[in-house]
Formats: structure tokens, sequence, C-alpha cells
């Protein structure tokens, strides 16, 4: 196991995080409907803006050109945000495992050990009564009892709920009444996520702009109060195993190369691309930035010593300056069905 530092944010408001594309939106405006976690890459570019403002960006181009520069080195790497409960800790299914029933099939998240037993090549007994939060998430019965949960019991470590919003139109200024899915956490629940810096200075800016970004809100409708958050620090044993060739992914991975997409590929893969756009804008302007495919969290892929990905300009033609999303895989290794 590595031992890592990490953040859990417990959320003092509801959280609302819309992604343009994926299949939470099908059927949806865009920003009707919410994930349930934070991707890195949502992670990384907040912390970005709020860099901006607190250190300016001269301070941020700096801090960027670590990336840039092919560094061995990079001076900050996270995972994506998942879910917690107490003290436990859940991860993305990886998508390398063979699901037993339609039910296991649906699962998002599973505990600390599960996902322990699955990267160690293990198959975990798989009973209805280990599934919780509407059967998205998979436990074991040792931790449904710590969390004090009886068998016929369901515990939601977070709940969505549909709240109506109001606009204005541009044009006639006539109100117009739509919804928006949040996001709302039980009593110590969260998200938590995994760090890494390069410097003791590195972190203590990010810890300040963690501040800085709890109080102003995180993801969408900040305006109307959500994503406020408080984050706490403490380290963590991440499973993982000696060698192997074979990962999982706990951020989205946006390939440098085409040699480093063929690498990735190569043996038995398992992996789900998602579409990433958005829209970037100025005072009074709002442009779509251009469209890259990411790898997923969970996804199982072939490592390699180099860090594998990079940070991708999404820049739309003539804008003027780049728009970076952040695609580094962290990589956690995971024994392979022929290994």
């Amino acid at each position: 196991m590595g031992t890592y530092t990490i953040y859990r944010l417990r959320f003092k408001s509801q959280l609302h995080l819309g992604r343009a594309t994926g299949p939470a939106q099908a059927g949806s405006l865009g920003l009707e409907k919410t994930e349930i976690y934070i991707p890195a890459d949502t992670l990384f570019s907040a912390i970005c803006q709020t860099w901006t403002t607190f250190y300016g960006t001269e301070s941020l181009s700096t801090f960027l050109n670590g990336y840039t520069e092919d560094s061995t080195v990079l001076p900050f790497m996270l995972t994506s945000a998942f879910p917690f409960a107490n003290s436990i800790y859940f991860y993305p299914k990886p998508l390398a495992f063979s699901t037993p029933s339609k039910k296991s099939k649906r699962v998002q998240f599973v505990s600390h050990s599960v996902f322990q037993d699955l990267i160690f090549g293990n198959s975990p007994e798989f009973k209805e009564n280990q599934l919780i939060t509407g059967e998205n998430v998979w436990i074991r019965p040792e931790e449904r009892e710590q969390l004090g949960i009886s068998d016929d019991d369901d515990l939601p470590i977070w709940t969505v709920n549909t709240r109506p919003r109001v606009t204005l139109g541009s044009r006639n200024s006539g109100s117009e009444i739509w919804h928006v899915q949040t996001v709302e956490f039980n009593t110590d629940c969260g998200l938590w996520f995994a760090a890494h810096f390069d410097s003791d200075e590195t972190k203590e800016k990010i810890e300040t702009l963690l501040r800085v970004l709890g109080d102003t809100g995180i993801g969408g409708e900040r305006n109307a109060g959500y994503g406020l958050f408080d984050f706490t620090e403490a380290t963590y044993e991440m499973p993982a195993i000696e060698a192997g060739n074979q990962f999982v992914t706990l951020s989205p991975i946006c390939p440098k190369s085409p040699e480093q997409l063929e690498n990735l590929l190569t043996g038995e893969v398992a992996y789900t691309l998602n579409p990433l756009t958005g829209w970037v804008s100025t005072t009074g302007t709002a442009t779509r930035r251009k469209q890259v495919n990411m790898f997923t969290e969970g996804s199982t892929l072939h490592t390699s010593d180099a860090p594998i990905g990079r940070l991708v300009d999404l820049r739309p033609d003539d804008w003027a300056h780049p728009v970076y999303r952040y695609g580094y895989a962290w990589q956690v290794g995971i024994k392979g069905t022929s290994e």
C-alpha cells in the first residue's frame, strides 16, 4: 500500500455538478442533472480559477509550466473526489471486474476492502444485501456493521433532490421555471480525494486555495449558495499491488500522444470514454470549448513508467489564452487476468 495525503470535503450546502456530456445527461438540458462525485479535471480547474483570483495570472502560468514542459515530477497530482462515509472510503468500481449479476453491474462505487480484493484479482462474494445508497455502493458485511446498518436497512450516503429555479428570458424578460438536480450528503459523509505535491510550498498554496474554494463554492449554482464545504487533511494507505502491467485509474485520462494511447490499449483492457465539452466565457460572451474524449475513472489500462496523460488545451479558435483541462492518470496497480 502507498501512504498519501487525502482531503475530506464535508459540504455545508447542496452541491450541483453539471456535466454537459455523459450518460448522466441523457435526455436533459445539460445543467439539469448532476454527478455524484467531482472529476479530477473539474476540481483542478476550480483550483486554477481560484489561483488566478488569489495569487494572480502570472503565478498561475508559472505553476502550469510545470505540466507543459514535460517534467517527470508534476507540481500537483490528484484523484477525483469520491464518496466517503465515516472512516470508509469508496472507489470507482474497476471496469475490468466481471459482474456476477445485473445489480452488481449497476454498482458505481465499492468500498476500500472490496476494491482491494478486486485489484488483487480476488472475487469477493457478492450478495444483494451488501448494496447501500439505492444499490449504487457495494460494501462488506463488517463495514455494514461498522456503519451501524442492519441487513434490512439502507444508508443513503447521499440523496439527489430536484430543485426549481427561475430564469429571465434575454429577449422579453419573461420568467421561466426550470429544474436542477442537487446532491446532499448525509451526516459524517462527503467526498475525498488524494493528492501528491512536488514541494511543501505547493501543498500550502493548494490548501489555501481549498479554503477559499470552500467559502465560495464548487460546482454550479454557486450564486444560490451551493457547493460550500469545509475540509480536513489526513494520511491514508491506499490499496496497491507491488507490480503488474495493468492499472485502474482514479482520475480521467487524456493521453499525450498516439504512441501513449497505443500503449494504454495493449493487452486486456476495459474502459469507458467520456466526451468532455463545455463553455468558456468572458464578460457578455460565452463560447463552446473544444471537445476531447477522456478515459473515465475505473478504466483498466496498460501501465508505463512515464507520467500518463497531459494538460489538454481546449481553447476555442481565436481564444486569447489556453483553456486547460487536467487529464493525468492516478494509477493503482491491478492484477491482470493473465498474471
